[in-house]
């Protein structure tokens, strides 16, 4: 019987913790975004990925040289994106004979928590920058956050980019993207 009640504490401490524990606030929205910065820092897409709720919905415009693309991905195409994406930096920094630097910064504009605590719905933009002005992404987004699992998620993105390149120089906009 002992064994029983010390399962069942166990359970219900669990269950506490990951479902029905700690509402959310706007500390662990804003968490959730330094924890971001830290793994586009690190180039770390495995990290950024972890962020992303098996339920999530990333719709996205990108303009680029003019032209503008719609898309909207789920939480597996994301996480290849985000592959792509460094891999990209990667050759890129090949390319230009070494290591190119990012610089990644955000400003969030509001974060309005639900009044059930359990999601909240952030605003702001954001600047990544890869050797200095070689390549520039400008963002602004709206996403919607939610605990899950005892984690802050990703489960709804609305964002515009643009895409800015320079490093007339280093090399023309074609040869960036050429393979």
């Amino acid at each position: 019987m002992k064994q029983i009640a010390i399962v069942v504490a166990l359970c219900v401490g669990a269950w506490y913790f990951f479902v029905g524990g700690r509402k959310l606030d706007e500390a662990m929205a804003r968490d959730y975004y330094q924890k971001e910065a830290h793994a586009i820092y690190s180039r770390d897409a495995q990290a950024l990925c972890k962020q992303l709720s098996r339920k999530a919905v990333i719709e996205s415009k990108l303009t680029m040289m003019g032209k503008t693309v719609e898309s909207s991905h789920n939480r597996e195409e994301a996480c290849e994106a985000v592959k792509k994406t460094f891999e990209l930096f990667q050759s890129v920094g090949d390319r230009m004979g070494g290591i190119l630097t990012i610089e990644y910064e955000y400003h969030i504009d509001a974060v309005e928590v639900a009044t059930d605590r359990k999601s909240a719905v952030v605003t702001g933009t954001s600047v990544l920058k890869m050797g200095e002005a070689a390549l520039q992404y400008k963002t602004s987004f709206s996403q919607r956050l939610e605990r899950e699992l005892g984690q802050m998620r990703l489960v709804h993105s609305s964002d515009a980019t643009v895409v800015r390149m320079g490093g007339a120089g280093a090399m023309s906009q074609s040869d960036f993207f050429r393979k």
